[in-house]
C-alpha cells in the first residue's frame, strides 16, 4: 500500500514537472501574443512578408512602416484613399472581393490579412500561410470609430508595434484638438450642420449617418451631423439625389473624386437642387470613406479645410423630411470601385 501510494505521488510530482516544463518552454518558443477578430495566437516573430486584401488593412500597415507585399486594386487604393501613399514596390493581387490566388501563392507570404467580409477567403488561405482577420466594422460595435483603435493596436502587437501605434493615436488626437479649436475660431457664434456624402451614381449619393467614420470624425471636432437616421454596419445609407434638399444641413461636403462629375453638374436635376442654389454643396478632397483609426485625422484635416473658407454666418437651413431608403446595407467599399 505505501509503495503504491509513493508510486501515486511520484507520478503526480512528474505530472506538474512535465506541465511546468512545457510551460517555460512555450514561453521560449513562443515569444509575445497576439489577437484578431478570431482569438488569441502566440508568435515567436512578428511576419515579414505579408498580404493585405482590404485597404482598410493596408492603409493602417503603411501607418506603422510596413509595406505588404501585395495588396488589391492599387490603382484605385492611389485614387480614393490617397492617405498613406502608397510604395512603389506593392505587387497588386487583384480585386478585394477576390484576389488571384496565383499570384499570391507567388508571393510567398508569412501571413495573410483579410478584414471585414472577408471571413470566407480564410480556409483558402490557410492551405498555403497564416491567416489573421480584423473585422473592422459591424453594427454590433458602441462605433466602429472607437473599435477603429482597439483594431488598430492589435494590429500593431502583430508587428510588435504597439508604442509606435499608441504615439501616432496620441499625436493624432492632439492634432484633432487643434483642428476643432480652429474651426471654432472661424465660425465664432454657431458652428454649422454637416452632412458627409459620396457619389454612387448620377442620380444616387451615399449619405454618412451614425456608427460611420464620418460621423465619428465629426464628433472629434465638436461638429453635428445632420444625416439621422439608423444605426449599421457601414453607418451609411444611399438615396436619391433629390433628398440632398431634404436633409437639415446647412453644409455638404461631398468626397472626391466623383468620375462622372462633369455630367452631373450640368445635369438639370443637380442644378435644381436648393443646396446647389443656395452654395451649400461643397467638394472635398480624398478621403476613404471606410478607414482604420488614422483615417480620422486625414478626413478632419479635409474637413477643416473647407469649412475655414466658408462665411463665418453660415447659411440658411432647408426643411427636413423623412429620407427615402435605397439601400443602407451595401458599402462603397465591397462593390468593386
Amino acid at each position: 500500500m505505501t509503495v503504491s501510494l509513493n508510486n501515486l505521488r511520484l507520478k503526480s510530482h512528474l505530472r506538474i514537472a512535465v506541465l511546468l516544463s512545457l510551460t517555460l518552454l512555450s514561453k521560449s518558443v513562443f515569444a509575445y501574443q497576439v489577437k484578431d477578430s478570431y482569438g488569441k495566437y502566440y508568435l515567436d516573430r512578428p511576419p515579414t512578408r505579408v498580404v493585405v486584401t482590404d485597404w482598410t488593412l493596408l492603409e493602417q500597415l503603411l501607418e506603422l512602416g510596413i509595406t505588404p507585399v501585395g495588396a488589391p486594386e492599387l490603382s484605385l487604393y492611389e485614387a480614393y484613399v490617397k492617405q498613406p501613399a502608397l510604395p512603389n514596390d506593392v505587387k497588386d493581387i487583384g480585386l478585394r472581393r477576390a484576389p488571384d490566388l496565383d499570384i499570391l501563392k507567388a508571393l510567398a507570404p508569412e501571413a495573410i490579412i483579410i478584414g471585414t467580409d472577408q471571413k470566407k477567403l480564410a480556409l483558402l488561405f490557410s492551405r498555403f500561410t497564416k491567416v489573421f482577420f480584423y473585422k473592422s466594422f459591424s453594427d454590433k460595435y458602441r462605433t466602429n470609430g472607437t473599435k477603429s483603435r482597439l483594431r488598430f493596436l492589435q494590429i500593431a502587437d502583430l508587428f510588435q508595434k504597439r508604442t509606435l501605434a499608441e504615439k501616432k493615436l496620441e499625436a493624432m488626437d492632439l492634432e484633432l484638438t487643434e483642428i476643432k479649436a480652429q474651426i471654432a475660431r472661424h465660425f465664432k457664434a454657431r458652428l454649422p450642420r454637416l452632412t458627409l456624402i459620396r457619389f454612387s451614381g448620377i442620380d444616387t449619393c451615399l449619405v454618412y449617418g451614425a456608427n460611420s467614420m464620418a460621423q465619428h470624425t465629426l464628433e472629434q471636432l465638436g461638429l453635428e451631423n445632420a444625416a439621422e437616421f439608423g444605426r449599421s454596419k457601414w453607418g451609411e445609407r444611399e438615396i436619391p439625389l433629390a433628398q440632398l434638399d431634404e436633409l437639415n444641413s446647412d453644409v455638404i461636403l461631398y468626397i472626391e473624386p466623383f468620375t462622372k462629375l462633369s455630367d452631373l453638374e450640368s445635369s438639370r436635376q443637380w442644378q435644381s437642387l436648393s443646396v446647389v442654389q443656395q452654395s451649400q454643396v461643397y467638394p472635398m478632397k480624398e478621403v476613404w470613406s471606410y478607414g482604420g483609426a488614422m483615417s480620422v485625422l486625414y478626413k478632419a484635416r479635409a474637413i477643416r479645410d473647407v469649412l475655414i473658407t466658408l462665411p463665418r454666418d453660415g447659411v440658411t437651413r432647408v426643411k427636413t423630411t423623412k429620407l427615402s431608403v435605397i439601400s443602407d446595407t451595401t458599402a462603397f467599399d465591397s462593390e468593386g470601385f
